[in-house]
């Protein structure tokens, strides 16, 4: 039986893992990545996070610490007062299935980009700005020769630095709010100055670059035939109308685009939720982080999208919360420990100003057209999702079931909002039901099987 079992390797994750095991836990961390750092490090641990990286490695070699690298965890069940852990290898070993029962288990699985449709959204060339990011810290490639970057939020102006950081060419950073807004707040985001001096330093590249920065407009079409050609940028209201006959047309070869995130929270369904500051959902914890399950802990962006700084703090917590519970002395001392939550306020202060600041506004719904895809996974079109509301859908599910949108590779996780946004589900529990899964990553049958009559193939821990 291992004592702490952390889900994610990313700040959140790795915090969490290095505190458990320096306080006396057995700790198995697991994350699907080659190695930790989640998506904020892929390029590389660096700063504060390096060192808890060698730290880790040095609680590794001590025996404290087995780090599960390349592995999907695909189900959580809770037995017996405690945790059984279910993961699988990477998409090239999948059947490699291992059990692995804990006392206490931390989730820290971050979040993804949130994207909304458009006609042309599904060209090759317009992609999420987490994944232009990942194309350029983990792979040292740009995403086009021509790029531009659009959306809402301060992470346009990061994903936007990183390509300029890399050589690329950013024609402009197309913002569908007005960021003035975010100065009306000052009182969240005064203690917090570094977060504040970290988005100058931002707009400081944009400056040095001369890379035009367009207040409240959107991409509400990408044109070409077989790849990203041109886009047709907007001027929109306050509610995200486009304006008529303020329609300009860009050549890019490349679109990196988001409005905001949306937190991973498939494994964690038997937790009660409630909405975040951004207004998807967010599993609820008490100020040590532990869910409404005893002994069940979330740290990071499953407890609302704060970012990497808040991430890290909240995985400080759980660590040393699941060590208490498993009956140890935590390695945070209690002064360190108010400290840490005086952080995490803080900067959940400062998260709620800017998703505040930089809201999605329900004017995106006029941009699609019936033959808009909704779930590319599927190809199901806007047509189908309305033709479902009109047979008489009046959930998420029912219009699952009548279109198969949320049927596909993705299960849900690009689509669902988007469903529920064009659908008007905005309640709680249809949130929910859209972000949780029993099963949150593909798993064989025949390794199922396997494992159930022989035996799993990695073992039980």
């Amino acid at each position: 039986m291992i004592d702490v079992v952390v889900i994610g390797g990313g700040a959140a994750g790795v915090n969490a893992a290095v505190i458990a095991a320096s306080s006396g836990c057995r700790v198995v961390l697991v994350d699907s990545g080659p190695g930790p750092g989640g998506q904020y490090y892929r390029g590389g641990p660096t700063g504060r996070f390096a060192e808890m990286c060698a730290r880790l490695a040095d609680l590794e070699r001590a025996g404290r610490v087995e780090s599960l690298f390349s592995r999907y965890v695909y189900a959580l069940e809770r037995r017996d007062g405690a945790f059984r852990v279910r993961a699988r290898g990477d998409d090239r070993h999948r059947g490699a299935l291992r059990d692995i029962n804990a006392r206490t288990v931390v989730v820290a699985t971050g979040a993804f980009d949130r994207q909304l449709p458009f006609p042309g959204w599904d060209l090759p060339g317009v992609m999420a700005g987490g994944a232009a990011q990942a194309l350029v810290k983990g792979s040292g490639v740009l995403p086009g020769r021509r790029i531009a970057v659009a959306g809402t939020g301060p992470f346009l102006l990061a994903v936007a630095a990183t390509i300029l950081d890399a050589g690329g060419d950013v024609v402009a950073v197309i913002e569908a709010n007005d960021p003035r807004a975010l100065a009306s707040r000052v009182g969240s985001t005064l203690p917090v100055l570094g977060k504040t001096r970290e988005l100058a330093g931002f707009v400081a590249s944009l400056a040095r670059h001369r890379v035009p920065y367009m207040r409240r407009a959107r991409v509400t079409r990408a044109h070409g035939t077989d790849h990203l050609e041109a886009i047709t940028v907007s001027l929109v209201d306050p509610e995200w109308r486009a304006f008529p006959g303020t329609q300009r047309e860009i050549q890019v070869d490349a679109l990196a685009i988001g409005y905001g995130f949306t937190a991973q929270t498939d494994l964690l369904g038997a937790a009660r939720y409630v909405r975040g500051a951004d207004g998807g959902i967010a599993v609820e914890v008490n100020d040590r982080q532990e869910t409404s399950v005893p002994g069940l802990f979330a740290a990071g962006e499953t407890t609302g999208v704060g970012g990497v700084d808040l991430a890290g703090y909240e995985g400080l917590l759980a660590g040393a919360a699941a060590a208490e519970r498993c009956g140890l002395v935590p390695a945070l001392t209690a002064r360190a420990e108010t400290q840490t939550r005086r952080r995490v306020r803080d900067l959940r202060r400062f998260a709620t100003a800017l998703h505040e600041s930089f809201p999605v506004r329900e004017g995106w719904r006029g941009d699609v057209e019936e033959g808009t895809l909704v779930c590319r996974c599927e190809e199901v079109p806007v047509s189908a999702v309305r033709q479902a509301m009109t047979l008489g859908a009046t959930d998420a599910r029912s219009v699952k079931l009548m279109t198969r949108a949320g049927m596909g590779w993705c299960q849900g996780r690009v689509c669902g909002r988007i469903v529920d946004g064009l659908c008007g589900f905005d309640d709680l529990a249809s949130l929910v039901g859209a972000a949780t899964r029993p099963v949150a990553a593909p798993v064989p049958l025949g390794a199922l099987a396997a494992a159930i009559h022989g035996g799993d193939r990695m073992g039980t821990s």
